[in-house]
């Protein structure tokens, strides 16, 4: 998967007016942005538009956003405001990858990341890099490197991510956020299954966290 495919922020933040007086003038003037993790849906139309967060919350976007098409899924970072009956105004939006099965590429590229975290949330494990470039593309995905029985009764999957530098150098430092789908692993886990991740740094070891699996209903 070509880094090129992130789409940095599609959806501008908005500007409100700088206000002085009361406390609560300034809370309705700077309204509190949440920022999530989310999946989004679009249905048969740009402005039917509603994001699942991976806090287990379900919301209908209000206005339209720019760069969608009908019927389609994606992954993204949302920077939004809650409205009244469920809805929020979608601030900003960063286009999320899911970081695709890279265990059959030949060689196996394990490049060094700088790492600055992962979690779990909403069936996905999320991860934050800072990737070192000069404007080049890299290409990024996981390794299945195994799985084994655990004393918990499931399977643990062992994973690493796939980043292969390519010829860009190592300069300036880059955000980049993906997300690894736990269908991707295994559509049929159960209580005790967990995933080892790995990932490459620039320091003597590489980071790892232990993630509990979520079972499938």
């Amino acid at each position: 998967m070509r880094d090129n495919h992130l789409l940095f922020i599609i959806y501008s933040l908005l500007f409100l007016p700088l206000v002085s007086c009361s406390s609560d003038q300034a809370e309705d003037a700077f309204p509190s942005l949440i920022t999530e993790m989310a999946l989004l849906e679009v249905g048969e139309t740009t402005s039917d538009v509603n994001i699942y967060t991976d806090g287990g919350k379900k919301y209908r976007v209000a206005g339209e956003l720019e760069g969608l098409k009908p019927r389609t899924w994606g992954r993204g970072l949302f920077g939004y405001v809650l409205q009244d009956a469920g809805t929020v105004e979608v601030r900003t939006m960063l286009n999320v990858p899911l970081l695709p099965n890279s265990s059959k590429l030949s060689p196996l590229k394990r490049d060094p990341v700088d790492v600055v975290s992962a979690w779990m949330g909403g069936g996905f494990v999320n991860i934050h890099l800072m990737k070192k470039t000069k404007g080049a593309d890299h290409t990024w995905g996981f390794i299945l490197d195994g799985s084994y029985a655990n004393a918990a009764g499931g399977t643990t999957y062992v994973v690493s991510l796939y980043h292969d530098q390519g010829n860009d150098p190592t300069a300036y430092s880059m955000h980049v956020y993906f997300s690894l789908d736990e269908d991707a692993l295994s559509k049929h886990r159960i209580e005790g299954d967990s995933m080892r991740l790995s990932i490459t740094t620039f320091e003597t070891e590489p980071y790892q966290w232990q993630f509990p699996l979520t079972p499938q209903q």
